[in-house]
């Protein structure tokens, strides 16, 4: 419906922010913040799930009862399934569900099944005319050169670089999180949205929704390969990669175009640590924390969890050092 009016569309926003962190690190938190300060842009369920006919929508007037028709079937969701962040059309969500999206494989190595399904890169050479063409969409839509963050964890362990090289004037908020925590988090959470079908993530993602229709095998081996003794193993290893290439390249970036956060301080003062990141990346962003927001959950931790981090975490020591965390840290 969209491209009638491709032609309207100019430059895309000045300045695009990304969230750069590892999946269960914190980043849909971060997001959300940001989002709620009101002084920033941000890519909602809502332009996701009717990507393709947003400018239609709002040229002919439409966009009111569709955002509307759409709420009413999300709130139906208590939430997104991963976490209690709540469901509906302004929900902040990532660019990678308007993204080319290839077929994917069968892939009987669990290896190549673990990396298509969390670290390959979304934003690359070849993706990057579809990706400016979202971002134009988003200036249409806001009607001002407004400031655009953007969240897609795979596009942090091994691609920020790259990203950084197509987009240089970019600007990242990079969020880090104890590692055994994280690890954790991984393997506590996506089996779940694997085993019950989330409405909303169908929604968002056309992929997810065939796995529970025509890839019902694809699921089972997911799920199957979550239960493995060596998926910690094989998890922790892309991390420990994901980590080395951080610091190897971080450094690089123009101090004044990054700012980090750990997620354990923006729990404990989002509104403190929303304030130096405005203030590092000459953002103007006045925080405005719902109350009851931020409720960090304390997950146990299996022994074969604790006992494969062991065996890294000398591996990882320099990481700890820059990001201040004990290699324990409770």
């Amino acid at each position: 419906m969209d491209a009638p009016y491709l032609a309207q569309l100019q430059d895309p926003p000045s300045e695009l922010v990304f969230i750069m962190g590892c999946h269960r690190s914190g980043t849909s938190l971060l997001y959300h913040l940001l989002a709620y300060t009101g002084q920033l842009d941000y890519l909602s369920a809502y332009d996701i799930i009717k990507y393709d006919e947003l400018l239609y929508n709002r040229i002919t007037g439409r966009e009111p009862q569709v955002k509307a028709d759409l709420q009413q079937v999300l709130q139906k969701e208590a939430s997104r399934g991963l976490d209690d962040l709540p469901v509906g059309a302004d929900l902040p969500e990532e660019y990678r569900f308007v993204m080319p999206q290839g077929v994917p494989g069968t892939f009987l190595n669990i290896n190549k099944r673990l990396d298509r399904l969390f670290f390959a890169p979304c934003l690359t050479p070849r993706s990057l005319d579809a990706f400016m063409e979202m971002c134009r969409k988003k200036r249409f839509l806001a009607g001002a050169d407004r400031p655009l963050v953007l969240k897609n964890p795979s596009d942090y362990y091994f691609n920020f670089w790259a990203v950084h090289q197509m987009l240089p004037q970019a600007k990242f908020i990079f969020i880090h999180r104890h590692p055994l925590q994280m690890l954790n988090s991984y393997l506590h959470g996506f089996p779940g949205i694997l085993k019950d079908r989330s409405n909303y993530a169908a929604l968002l993602d056309k992929r997810y929704d065939a796995l529970f229709t025509g890839w019902s095998l694809r699921r089972q081996l997911f799920i199957a390969a979550f239960r493995l003794n060596t998926m910690p193993r094989l998890l922790l290893t892309r991390l420990v990669e994901s980590f080395q290439y951080y610091m190897a390249h971080v450094a690089d970036l123009p101090r004044e175009q990054y700012a980090w956060v750990r997620y354990e301080d923006l729990c404990a003062d989002p509104a403190g640590c929303l304030s130096g990141i405005g203030k590092q990346l000459r953002l103007d962003l006045v925080p405005r924390v719902p109350a009851k927001f931020v409720a960090p959950r304390h997950l146990p931790i299996p022994e074969r969890v604790k006992r494969h981090y062991a065996r890294r975490v000398d591996d990882i020591a320099p990481y700890l050092q820059h990001c201040q965390y004990s290699a324990w840290q409770e």
